[in-house]
């Protein structure tokens, strides 16, 4: 599988298409994209914990008698088993990232047959990018096999790491 980083979408989410060519495994080709938003580390570890404070697991853990806990103690203790961070999902991009002293990660958005029509910033060609998203619309989920353009290699660290000044207002948009 090809994971490219296309850009950053209007909403500032970055962007990532995945192409799996035919293989023997997988007897037609699949195209699809995801989105993540950077997110600056404390914020996560913040949002996991209102996320486990606003109760609702809480009350399912005491009312499956899971816990005798109470709420902030219960709280202290999953984040201490799971992770500070535990109640985010950053599957999508699982990397931590530090850009200009501040930690990131990336909070996974939409996944699968999310296609984005236009970028605010293209990290590809713009002309690459249509063609791609062309091909799949013609091609997903189907044994034809398009014939692909050169795809990049990509500094995807660097990329995530532009993303966020770009996204964040610390650098020029192309």
């Amino acid at each position: 599988m090809k994971k490219i980083l296309a850009g950053i979408t209007p909403d500032n989410e970055i962007y990532f298409l995945e192409i799996e060519p035919r293989s023997k495994e997988h007897d037609y080709f699949s195209m699809s994209g995801f989105s993540v938003r950077p997110l600056k580390y404390d914020d996560a570890v913040n949002q996991s914990r209102e996320s486990l404070e606003d109760g609702e697991l809480w009350k399912m853990a005491v009312e499956a008698d899971q816990t005798t806990l109470g709420l902030n103690d219960w709280a202290d203790y999953v984040l201490s088993i799971d992770g500070e961070i535990s109640q985010v999902d950053n599957s999508l991009v699982p990397d931590e990232i530090e850009v200009d002293g501040t930690d990131y990660i990336f909070e996974s958005g939409a996944y699968g047959q999310h296609e984005e029509k236009t970028l605010k910033h293209y990290f590809i060609e713009k002309k690459l990018f249509n063609e791609l998203m062309t091909i799949w619309e013609k091609y997903h989920l189907k044994k034809a096999e398009p014939k692909l353009p050169e795809l990049p290699s990509q500094n995807i660290p660097g990329l995530l790491k532009k993303a966020v000044r770009l996204i964040e207002g610390g650098e020029r948009r192309q």
